[in-house]
């Protein structure tokens, strides 16, 4: 009888040091849970940073669509470059760093409330990335737009965005609210088309 006692008290601390060494692994290992916007940056998060470069003929496609937005009684401004956004990939567990030269932010707002309302006036922004290449631009584009769509579109937050690629320009829009999604889906898709 002391016999079996004695076996089954070692196979207990077996067991139960296999499972402490099991949970151990699960809390420390970040990378393998599903993460959120709240979770990165974490001890674990990796950075890469993805370079823009500007060159001098890149203003064709805005300057038809400040023509476009102006007809339709928007504004249409440049904002003093603050530098790119960061995107959070939460199925990656990384964060990735817009920089260079190549970074443009642009403003449109109505001059007209939205239908059925007194004082909310639609607007969006749109950031602007260029390549050297479309090639280039391309492979950014499948990364970031990876990113922002990770982790069901709300690793980047909850507001209404947009990424879409011309040449090589990737081009970023984003508003405030939901009802305004209309627009940066509009001229997302016109940014897109354009030739």
């Amino acid at each position: 009888m002391k016999k079996y006692f004695n076996y089954i008290i070692v196979i207990f601390l077996i067991t139960s040091c296999k499972e402490n060494l099991k949970s151990k692994n699960n809390t420390n290992d970040i990378t393998n849970e599903k993460l959120s916007m709240g979770d990165i940056p974490n001890e674990n998060t990796k950075y890469d940073t993805i370079y823009t470069i500007n060159s001098a003929d890149n203003t064709k496609l805005i300057n038809d669509l400040k023509t476009k937005l102006e007809k339709v009684n928007f504004t249409f401004e440049e904002r003093k470059n603050r530098g790119g956004l960061s995107y959070n990939n939460c199925e990656e567990n990384s964060v990735k760093l817009i920089s260079g030269n190549g970074i443009r932010e642009y403003f449109a707002r109505s001059k007209k409330p939205e239908k059925g309302t007194k004082d909310f006036y639609p607007d969006f922004v749109i950031w602007v990335y260029e390549f050297p290449t479309n090639d280039i631009a391309k492979q950014n584009f499948d990364i970031l737009e990876k990113a922002l769509n990770s982790a069901g579109q709300f690793c980047n937050g909850k507001s209404p965005e947009k990424i879409v690629i011309n040449g090589n320009e990737v081009f970023h829009l984003g508003t405030r609210a939901e009802m305004f999604r209309t627009y940066t889906e509009k001229y997302g898709e016109i940014i897109k088309n354009y030739r």
